[in-house]
């Protein structure tokens, strides 16, 4: 069975949100039906016509029922008139109406109308069929399908009608999800039908199903195509949603940037880039509940919202969209038919510490089933990890165990991360360690490959960006030098008319005043090359005294941690040994010495391997360069204070590099991340270094109080650090973010 269009199939009066034309907008039930009563009674005209259907879509809004009461009265008084158009009109829009809340029986009867109403040859027996497609595949009736797609297959080639023929291979497509390699040959045929249409809506329709259907077993390139869309869903020809009633009949994708947004708002949730997903769930909720708060979907698209907000970690606004959804349905809390809500309570009960009531909210949404809700995540995750937590680990066991297929098909997702963690609580609760740790390493693979994916889309968008930005001033320069051009040859043109109306002896004066202008010009840039040859020479030799005195500085840190701590704890573990020999081992306390003696020379291994990882980084020599950073990032990670995240793209083959520049590397990320355990008061840090093809950029920032305007550079760490970028001929920038924090930008040659 296709599945539903999501939110762009919704229903063609319940999401309207047209104003009237040439009808007055009311405001009130009452005052629109007055206005039905007065208008029913008038002849059908051109403009009574157009203004019943605004009313009828204008009601729709907030009374379906009445709106459908409405057509039932108004065709067959517009049948009488024999006006074909029109009723073809009402017809289409009533049986699509049908079709999109799902009562196929009636639709089926009113296209049957549709169809007697037109004739073969025309375009509208053609629209008719599309939707007739469209019907049968969202019923399940594959074979009607079939012999309607061959129908109308036969009739638009015999018309060259590419956009109908487009969407009959669309939804046929749809269809095929157990043969991949035909459902790609029809979503082929129906993006290349479309592609030159001056109306994008066949092309914008084929392509969103393409990924929605098509690219569902890869969310990277399945959000890859539904961030190209984004801009498609903008064009003239898809902004006209919802149509007026009688302005088009054939197939409109409707809600074309909200249907983007909430595909991506749910892809996103499951790469687990819920920031991501938060800015799509607010520009979904800008183009669909803002303009119509009172709207029927409003209290669906409020939960979506509150699920979205919980995922981000955002409880309290969380909250406050579950409240609105919750006043809206203006029923018993247990009887909300939508999936998505009870998600967000069990969410906002299980972080208030309510655990019952998480798991009771998460049955709710078991029960309800994952096809009453648009949510990608099925329900049996949450209702486990309830169960976990309130000790009912026996049915825990067999959610989970039911789950083991859904999980593998997309084990690199939100899916297969939160069955493999709440797996392994399950098997930790149980005692089964062995178990629990293969999973637990399972559960980080899963996050490190989501973390580095996430990580490296947003590298590549920020070097989009950067090459939109060195383009902008490139193209600003040029526009510059090519004003200052034009300026210079209007100017010489006027020098050239002076000259010529002088006499023969002021040109010949001219002529040698010029000349001696260019020599003493030769001499003044002769000297100015000079003095600059001067200037760098002598920075260069400040960078090399600056590189000097940093290594000098890290020495005298080596033999001051030598003299202070590790002399002191030798001393100590000495003075311990000692007391035992003399005392003996039968001595009560002998057992602590020794331990203590034990604890001390450990401390002291670990402090001169932290020291000759400071002279000299032999896990370069051994595992590579990649290895060695993300050793460092595990030894932080490992002491429980800070969170260091890191992503290393590149540096697969290291060969042509020289020891000395990956080692300066290797000390500056390493200066950077003590001073961000010593000074910047964080619990959480990331850096990212990237080998690019000229050049290598490295970004660490954190979380922490931030380093002030005024002292950027002045410490002692940076200043190494900035001597030693100097020297490498880099750049570095270092600046305080908004939110609390330091962002440190560096670029090295290669």
């Amino acid at each position: 069975m296709i599945a539903t269009i999501r939110i762009s199939l919704a229903c063609l009066f319940s999401c309207s949100i047209l104003t009237l034309s040439g009808w007055a907008q009311t405001n009130t039930q009452e005052e629109m039906l007055a206005a039905w009563k007065k208008l029913s009674q008038q002849p059908v005209t051109e403009k009574n016509f157009r203004s019943a259907c605004d009313l009828m879509q204008q009601i729709g809004r907030t009374n379906l029922k009445q709106s459908y009461a409405m057509l039932a009265e108004y065709t067959p008084k517009v049948k009488a008139t024999g006006n074909r158009h029109w009723v073809h009109i009402l017809l289409m829009g009533w049986a699509r109406a049908k079709e999109s809340t799902g009562y196929f029986d009636e639709a089926e009867k009113l296209y049957a109308e549709v169809l007697k109403n037109t004739q073969p040859e025309e375009r509208y027996y053609r629209e008719a069929m599309v939707f007739i497609v469209l019907m049968y595949g969202e019923w399940g009736k594959i074979d009607s399908l079939d012999k309607y797609v061959e129908v109308g297959e036969r009739l638009c080639k015999a018309a060259e009608d590419k956009e109908n023929l487009s969407f009959l291979y669309g939804f046929k497509a749809m269809t095929r999800m157990a043969d991949t390699a035909s459902m790609r040959h029809y979503f082929e045929q129906a993006m290349r039908l479309a592609a030159d249409l001056p109306d994008k809506n066949a092309l914008f329709t084929a392509t969103y199903n393409y990924a929605y259907m098509y690219c569902q077993s890869n969310l990277y390139k399945q959000v890859t195509v539904f961030e190209s869309l984004l801009e498609l869903s903008g064009d003239s020809t898809l902004t006209h949603y919802p149509p007026k009633l009688y302005e088009r009949t054939a197939f409109t994708f409707r809600n074309a940037g909200p249907s983007v947004y909430y595909n991506l708002m749910q892809i996103n949730l499951l790469l687990t880039d819920y920031d991501n997903a938060w800015k799509f769930a607010e520009l979904f909720y800008d183009a669909t509940i803002k303009p119509n708060p009172a709207s029927i979907n409003a209290p669906y698209f409020n939960a979506e919202m509150a699920m979205a907000k919980a995922h981000q970690g955002g409880f309290e606004k969380a909250k406050e969209f579950l409240d609105k959804s919750r006043q809206q349905f203006n029923m018993a809390e247990d009887s909300i038919p939508y999936n998505s809500y009870f998600i967000a309570a069990g969410m906002l009960a299980e972080q208030a510490g309510h655990d019952n009531q998480a798991l009771h909210y998460y049955a709710q949404a078991l029960k309800k089933g994952n096809t009453q809700s648009q949510h990608l995540i099925p329900p049996e995750i949450y209702y486990a990890h309830a169960l976990i937590r309130t000790g009912q680990l026996k049915e825990a066991e067999q959610v989970l165990s039911g789950f083991k297929q859904a999980k593998d098909a997309r084990k690199y997702s939100a899916i297969g991360l939160n069955y493999h963690k709440y797996y392994a609580e399950l098997l930790k609760a149980k005692g089964d360690y062995p178990a629990y740790s293969e999973a637990l390493q399972t559960y980080y693979t899963i996050k490190d490959s989501l973390t580095n994916l996430n990580r490296y889309r947003a590298i590549k968008e920020v070097e989009a960006k950067v090459r939109i930005r060195d383009k902008e001033q490139q193209i600003t320069r040029l526009n510059e030098e090519s004003t200052e051009r034009t300026k210079q040859l209007r100017r010489e043109r006027i020098f050239y008319v002076i000259i010529i109306s002088f006499t023969v002896l002021m040109i010949g004066l001219l002529v040698l005043l010029l000349r001696n202008r260019q020599i003493r010009s030769r001499q003044q840039e002769a000297l100015q090359q000079s003095n600059i040859e001067q200037l760098q020479k002598q920075h260069r030799i400040e960078v090399m005294q600056q590189a000097m005195d940093a290594e000098e500085r890290e020495r005298r840190k080596i033999a001051d941690q030598l003299h202070d701590e590790v002399n002191a704890t030798l001393a100590l573990a000495s003075l311990n040994i000692s007391s035992v020999m003399e005392k003996g081992t039968q001595d009560e306390q002998s057992d602590k010495r020794l331990l203590k003696s034990y604890e001390s020379i450990v401390s002291v291994a670990t402090t001169i391997r932290d020291l000759s990882h400071r002279l000299t980084p032999l896990v370069i020599e051994k595992y590579g360069f990649r290895k060695a950073i993300e050793e460092l990032s595990d030894t932080v990670n490992l002491s429980g204070k800070i969170k260091f995240e890191t992503v290393v793209v590149g540096f697969d083959d290291t060969r042509k590099y020289n020891s000395a520049f990956l080692n300066d590397l290797y000390r500056i990320i390493q200066e950077l991340l003590h001073n961000i355990i010593k000074h910047a008061k964080a619990n959480q840090a990331s850096l990212e270094m990237v080998e690019h093809e000229n050049h290598i950029s490295i970004m660490v920032e954190d979380n922490g109080i931030g380093i002030a305007e005024d002292m950027a550079g002045k410490g002692k760490g940076l200043t190494t650090i900035q001597s030693r970028i100097a020297y490498l001929n880099g750049k570095m920038e270092i600046a305080r973010k908004q939110e609390n924090g330091t962002l440190i930008v560096m670029e090295i040659p290669v």
